[in-house]
């Protein structure tokens, strides 16, 4: 049957903006290239200009003691297998991923971007999980209230240094996810202005057009003319790019945190298209140039051998084994937001009936739920037994997940038992399905049910004896 009609209860519609697999695929890439310009800008700085390397070599990797020919060696030996990351023994590496504005722009250390990153060895699974941030925390070693995107700032300003600043920022972000985090990087966006710059700018398709009418002047703390940008491949200079990148006041979709972050990771991927097509590798003056802005612009307590030890984890694994996801309101229905009083500043928190345990086993558990919530499929759920109870249950534990459920009228006889059938392949909810309503999988559509592969993937149907 085709899907049901209008006047069908539609039961939930949840998480419509939950990111694809292909878009999981592009946030690989990202991880993948920031890895390895780091990797080059070593490796090449090393063999090219050793004495302005040790020199780069001390701001891009912070909070270490060691030499920067201390740093080489452990390289080398990482890419023999010796070196270990913090975690790795345990099954599970954990680093806090972030973006700032950096000096110059409104607010240049509130962290903008995010991201936990969980990395699994054994499993070669990958989970990039986004931390909204406008989460509403309480400040490490302050016990101040405000937005998680001030804990690195807070820390920043404390003493004036990178360490502590993610200190805090890893600190907020542990308590927040319930994990132990050892690592950071951090990345000024507004250096890929000067690197896009320097190689002739990159070209980017814009998937939509849209208008920016608020977008800020950083000289004058105002707001720049409205800014365009056409549908269509277009070539960007740095400027163009950043601006690109930034925007987050035009009306409709691209308004949205989430649009940003994609256009953020259209831009670092042409980046690399175009340092890959121009072969940098090979040409040691411009390896040096960029090398020196991302020392002005890239921060990490990670050590040469332990970037190429997580290079070596991740670069052959496959894009299904990278979960992309984001804590916020559409996608998990963990955090609401919330109007503070007093200040009237819009914060997320909690939802009702949630708590800070609910959202440490989201962080916890991102593994066995990631592809479920990438998937996003659509459902019809039957009950064979008329069964109110039955039926309200297995809708209550389906509503918990990226899932869109639509009730489908069963005429035909009660079935012993749950069963359901995959339309079109969904490892994921499958799986979930067979676990937490313990039913069945059949090779052929239930009797009397017409499938259109277009408008469902899984047909549920409760037996009257679950």
């Amino acid at each position: 049957m085709a899907q049901p009609e209008a006047n069908q209860a539609k039961i939930s519609l949840l998480f419509p903006k939950m990111q694809s697999a292909r878009q999981g695929n592009r946030k690989k890439r990202v991880l993948k290239f920031i890895l390895s310009i780091i990797i080059i800008a070593i490796v090449g700085l090393g063999a090219l200009v050793v004495i302005r390397a040790a020199n780069l070599s001390s701001k891009i990797f912070v909070g270490q003691k060691t030499s920067f020919f201390q740093k080489i060696t452990q390289l080398l030996r990482g890419g023999g297998g010796d070196v270990r990351l913090i975690g790795e023994n345990l099954g599970q590496i954990n680093i806090l991923l972030m973006g700032i504005g950096g000096e110059g722009h409104d607010g240049p250390y509130l962290t903008d971007t995010m991201i936990l990153a969980q990395i699994r060895p054994d499993t070669g699974q990958v989970a990039l999980v986004s931390i909204p941030r406008d989460y509403f925390v309480q400040l490490p070693h302050s016990g101040e209230f405000a937005k998680i995107n001030a804990a690195f700032t807070a820390g920043f300003i404390k003493n004036k240094d990178w360490d502590s600043g993610e200190l805090y920022a890893r600190e907020a972000a542990q308590k927040l996810s319930g994990l132990t985090i050892p690592y950071f990087a951090i990345v000024d966006f507004s250096g890929f202005e000067k690197a896009i710059n320097m190689i002739g700018g990159v070209d980017v398709n814009v998937e939509r057009t849209f208008t920016d009418q608020s977008f800020p002047n950083d000289a004058t703390a105002g707001y720049l003319p409205p800014i365009t940008f056409e549908q269509g491949w277009q070539h960007m200079n740095g400027e163009k790019a950043l601006q690109f990148a930034r925007s987050r006041h035009a009306a409709g979709p691209e308004g949205s945190d989430f649009a940003r972050s994609q256009r953020q990771q259209k831009i670092i991927k042409a980046f690399k298209n175009k340092a890959i097509n121009l072969n940098l590798i090979s040409d040691a003056g411009k390896i040096n140039n960029l090398a020196g802005i991302f020392a002005d612009h890239f921060h990490t307590n990670i050590s040469p051998a332990e970037v190429y030890r997580i290079y070596q984890l991740t670069k052959n694994q496959n894009v299904a084994n990278f979960v992309s996801v984001s804590l916020d309101p559409d996608t998990t229905k963990l955090v609401c937001p919330k109007i503070q009083e007093g200040s009237g500043a819009y914060t997320l928190v909690p939802c009702e009936g949630k708590n800070e345990a609910d959202i440490e086993n989201f962080f916890k558990n991102i593994f066995a739920t990631g592809r479920l919530y990438q998937e996003k499929s659509v459902i019809w759920l039957s009950d064979s037994g008329k069964n109110k109870a039955n039926y309200q249950a297995a809708l209550a534990k389906l509503q918990e997940t990226n899932l869109t459920v639509w009730e489908l009228p069963y005429t035909g006889v009660a079935l012993p038992y749950n069963i359901f059938y995959q339309v079109n392949q969904k490892p994921g909810t499958a799986e979930f399905i067979k676990n937490t309503l313990n039913a069945r999988e059949v090779s052929l559509p239930p009797p009397g049910v017409k499938v259109d592969k277009s408008k469902v993937d899984i047909i549920v149907i409760l037996g009257e004896n679950n």
